[in-house]
C-alpha cells in the first residue's frame, strides 16, 4: 500500500473542493498574498547574499593588525 500516492490524491481533492468553494476574486487575493511572499523571499535571499559578499569586500580591505611579541 503506498500511502504517499493516497495521502496526494486526497490532497489534491482538498484543494479542488476548497477551489470550487471560492470565487475568484477570493482565489485572485491568495494567488497575489503567494506572489507577493515568493517576491520577497527572493528579495530577502538577494540582501543576505549582498551582506556576505559586503562582508567579503570589507575584510580584503582589513589591513592586518600589526603583530607584537609578548615577552
Amino acid at each position: 500500500m503506498d500511502t504517499n500516492r493516497y495521502a496526494r490524491f486526497l490532497g489534491r481533492l482538498g484543494g479542488l473542493a476548497r477551489a470550487r468553494s471560492l470565487d475568484s476574486e477570493e482565489r485572485c487575493r491568495i494567488a497575489s498574498q503567494g506572489g507577493l511572499a515568493r517576491s520577497l523571499s527572493r528579495h530577502a535571499v538577494r540582501r543576505i547574499e549582498d551582506n556576505f559578499r559586503y562582508l567579503d569586500a570589507v575584510s580584503a580591505l582589513r589591513r592586518p593588525l600589526p603583530r607584537t611579541d609578548a615577552r
